[in-house]
């Protein structure tokens, strides 16, 4: 069933419905999906203590969701310039990849706030979206218009004024805190959309949005730790996402949005599993190959930082290990000797570079 609204995209939206929603959306073919997203997501969950240690996935996975995510809004770097500009100096950063090293800080932020006070709310929207912007940011008091970047075509206005744009907001809040019966994955589909509608901000509404799914699973207990991340997915089916997103507004066609949404969360926990699959497997092939031809294998906690920093720095073994340089230096260089490592000089540091993991992933 679908309800035709009152909507003029010239015209800011000031009667967007409250949630829930005023139709059924939980229907039988949704119910069938969830089931299967929950499975894929609990199995890939449960993957993650398999590795000998999860940061080494958190590290890595995160700021591959902070570059798709950014991508998302036309913020593009390299998985070279990501991974390098973690080790480097500020100035050595090119703005481009500051912001999406803002987004990983924001998520963490955002996780631990979310922690300490057991809610999601507007106080925690507002504090992801500084972070992400560097800049302090509220709810709006402006009215925004959403245009085709192309041709300045009005897409969609969302709703003004800031006393209306609070009652939609805590609205939202209390939907995704209240106990109302539905679904978590269902719940964070409408929260989603939701978020985007409204669009609280004057900019960096789809990058906080995207993190709140991330800690909304956290706070479900359906994730341990933020390693799911549907930025991916959203980019490989962006029409569909945009399509979905404007149906609901337009029509209240909210089954096709919430199926895709489980979709998204199915498929990206089975490419997830399959990235720590493949990261046991470099782990121990790593060893394997390094085993009784260096005595840095079997200082504990090595392998796992050349995993958790793809381009290393003697620097960071120092740091991580509590050794001298001198140490640092020797255990780095053997690793490279025996073409575990790729050994490349960059301005005046030397990086050692996990190319194995590297290439791994770039496929995420």
């Amino acid at each position: 069933m679908t309800i035709k609204t009152q909507f003029d995209r010239d015209t800011p939206w000031n009667d967007m419905p409250l949630l829930p929603p005023a139709v059924e959306v939980e229907s039988r073919d949704i119910l069938k999906a969830c089931i299967s997203a929950m499975t894929q997501l609990a199995r890939t969950n449960a993957l993650v203590k398999t590795l000998p240690n999860e940061s080494v996935l958190v590290h890595t996975l995160l700021l591959q969701e902070a570059r798709r995510s950014s991508e998302i809004e036309n913020i593009v770097t390299t998985n070279d310039e990501l991974y390098r500009a973690m080790t480097s100096d500020d100035n050595q950063v090119t703005p481009h990849t500051k912001e999406v090293l803002r987004y990983r800080e924001a998520l963490w932020e955002g996780m631990y706030a979310m922690k300490d006070h057991q809610i999601i709310n507007i106080s925690l929207f507002e504090q992801i979206c500084t972070r992400i912007r560097e800049i302090k940011t509220d709810v709006r008091r402006i009215e925004v218009k959403i245009q085709n970047t192309l041709t300045k075509e009005i897409i969609y206005s969302p709703p003004s004024g800031y006393d209306n744009i609070s009652k939609l907001l805590t609205n939202l809040e209390n939907f995704i805190n209240d106990d109302n019966g539905l679904q978590p994955l269902v719940k964070m589909a409408i929260m989603h959309y939701q978020f985007e509608a409204i669009h609280p901000f004057a900019d960096g509404n789809g990058r906080t949005g995207r993190i709140l799914n991330i800690l909304y699973l956290i706070h479900q207990d359906l994730l341990d730790l933020p390693i799911l991340y549907l930025s991916r997915y959203f980019i490989q089916n962006r029409s569909e996402y945009y399509r979905f997103l404007r149906e609901i507004t337009e029509e209240s066609k909210w089954e096709q949005w919430i199926l895709y949404v489980l979709a998204a969360v199915e498929q990206t926990s089975r490419e997830t599993a399959d990235m720590i699959e493949g990261i046991n497997t470099l782990i121990g092939n790593f060893a394997e190959q390094a085993h009784g031809k260096t005595r840095a294998i079997a200082r504990e906690g090595f392998v796992d930082l050349l995993f958790k920093w793809p381009y290393c720095k003697i620097n960071i073994v120092e740091r991580e290990l509590e050794c001298s340089r001198i140490t640092a230096t020797k255990y780095l260089n053997e690793i490279a000797e025996l073409g575990l490592l790729e050994r490349q000089k960059i301005g005046r540091e030397y990086y050692y570079i996990n190319r194995n993991l590297m290439d791994l992933l770039s496929n995420v």
